[in-house]
C-alpha cells in the first residue's frame, strides 16, 4: 500500500497513538486539551497524504509541500497560544513520524522501489513542516517577548515619573536638611537614568515589532543640539573633560529631541569605553547639502571581530584596558544607528591605536522627496 493510502486509511488508529503520546505531555499547565492536539494532528496528516500524491519526487530541489507549510503555520501559532514548549511541538512531529512509519513498514513488509520512494518523500514533506513549524513558533515568541518587554517599559514611566517628580519637589524645599537634599539628589539622578534605560527599550521593542522611530521634524541647529546633550552628559559625568567644535553653518530639518538622544549615547558610550583623565572630543561641521558629526575618545581599539557588530542590540563587549562599571542595556549604540536611519542619514564608527570615532553624517533635511 501507497503510504499516502495508508495515512488515509489509518487516520483514527495514528490519531490514536498520537493521544497516547499526548497523555505524556503536561496538559494541565497549558490551554490545550487532548482533542485540540488531535484536531490539529488529523489536519497536518491529511494535508501530508495529499501533497505526497499530488507532487512529484525532487531529490535535489527537495521537497516543498505548500498545503503543509501552511498547516505547519498555523499548527505552530496554535502551540505557542496554547503555551506548549519548542521542545514538545518538536516531540510531537518526532512522535508522529515514528507512529507513522513504524504501522506502516509491519502492514508493507519487505520495501520495494516505490516504498523506498514513498518513505523519502514523507520524511522530506514531514521535515519541511517541523522546520516551518519551528521557524514561526520562534518568531511568535520572539514578537511575544518584545511585546511584553514595551508593555513593561511603557507602564513603568508613570511611577518612575511620580519618584521623580517628588524628588524634584524635594530639592526645592528650602527647610529640607542637607544630608536629605543631596539624598534627593541622588534620587532624581537615578530616576533620569531609568527614565534614558526606560526610553532605549521603547525605541528597541518599537524597531524590533517592525515600526520605524517616529520622528517630529523641526527647523533646527545642531550646535543647539549638541550643547543640549553635552549639558545632559555633563550631569551624569562631572568629572569628565568634553571639547567642542562647531564649524559652519549648522541649520537643519530635523528631530532635535532624537539627534540629542542620539548624541548623549554616543558621548556616554565615549565616557565608558574611553580612557580614564581624557577628554571627549565632538565635532560638528558642514559639507555639501549636509552637516558631519564625530564624537572622538581616546582609547584601546575596538577588536577588528567586534567592529562589525557594533552596533547590534544588547551588545555590552569588554575593552581592553576599561575597568569601570557597566550600566545600561547595551541598546545605545542600535539606538543611535536607527535615528540616524531615521533621518535618511548613516552612523559609522572608525578605530585604531590612536581612539575610537563614530561618525554621524545627516542631510539637510530628511523628508522624502
Amino acid at each position: 500500500m501507497r503510504l499516502a493510502d495508508f495515512i488515509d486509511a489509518n487516520l483514527d488508529l495514528l490519531l490514536s497513538d498520537w493521544r497516547a503520546f499526548a497523555r505524556q505531555l503536561d496538559l494541565r499547565r497549558t490551554a490545550v486539551s487532548e482533542h485540540a492536539l488531535q484536531t490539529s494532528a488529523r489536519s497536518l496528516l491529511r494535508q501530508l497524504a495529499a501533497d505526497l500524491r499530488a507532487q512529484p519526487h525532487e531529490p535535489s530541489a527537495g521537497h516543498r509541500p505548500s498545503g503543509a507549510t501552511g498547516l505547519a503555520h498555523v499548527h505552530a501559532r496554535n502551540r505557542l497560544r496554547a503555551g506548549l514548549t519548542l521542545t514538545e511541538m518538536v516531540s510531537e512531529f518526532c512522535a508522529l513520524r515514528a507512529n507513522i512509519l513504524e504501522r506502516w513498514a509491519r502492514e508493507n513488509g519487505e520495501m520495494d522501489a516505490q516504498a523506498h520512494d514513498d518513505l523519502v518523500r514523507f520524511n522530506q514533506a514531514l521535515d519541511q513542516a517541523l522546520k516551518e513549524s519551528i521557524s514561526r513558533y520562534s518568531a511568535g515568541l520572539e514578537r511575544a517577548r518584545d511585546l511584553f518587554v514595551g508593555i513593561l517599559a511603557h507602564d513603568l514611566r508613570t511611577p518612575l515619573g511620580a519618584i521623580a517628580m517628588s524628588a524634584q519637589a524635594l530639592m526645592l524645599t528650602d527647610e529640607l536638611p542637607g544630608r536629605c537634599r543631596e539624598a534627593a539628589t541622588r534620587i532624581g539622578h537615578s530616576g533620569s537614568r531609568m527614565q534614558r534605560m526606560i526610553d532605549d527599550l521603547l525605541d528597541f521593542t518599537r524597531t524590533r515589532l517592525g515600526s520605524p522611530l517616529p520622528l517630529a521634524l523641526s527647523n533646527a541647529n545642531l550646535e543647539d543640539i549638541c550643547t543640549r546633550a553635552l549639558d545632559e552628559i555633563r550631569a551624569i559625568h562631572p568629572e569628565q573633560t568634553f571639547l567642542l567644535e562647531c564649524h559652519g553653518r549648522l541649520a537643519g530639518r530635523w528631530d532635535a529631541n532624537r539627534l540629542a538622544q542620539l548624541l548623549a549615547n554616543l558621548l556616554g558610550n565615549a565616557v565608558q569605553h574611553g580612557y580614564a583623565g581624557r577628554p571627549v572630543a565632538l565635532r560638528v561641521r558642514r559639507d555639501e547639502g549636509c552637516v558631519i558629526a564625530e564624537v572622538h575618545n581616546e582609547g584601546a581599539p575596538i577588536p577588528p571581530h567586534m567592529r562589525h557588530q557594533i552596533f547590534d542590540p544588547l551588545m555590552r563587549g569588554q575593552r581592553p584596558g576599561t575597568e569601570r562599571r557597566r550600566t545600561g542595556l547595551g541598546l545605545g549604540l542600535y539606538i543611535a544607528r536607527q535615528i540616524a536611519v531615521a533621518h535618511r542619514g548613516t552612523l559609522t564608527v572608525a578605530s585604531s591605536e590612536s581612539g575610537t570615532t563614530f561618525t554621524l553624517w545627516l542631510p539637510d533635511d530628511p523628508s522624502p522627496d
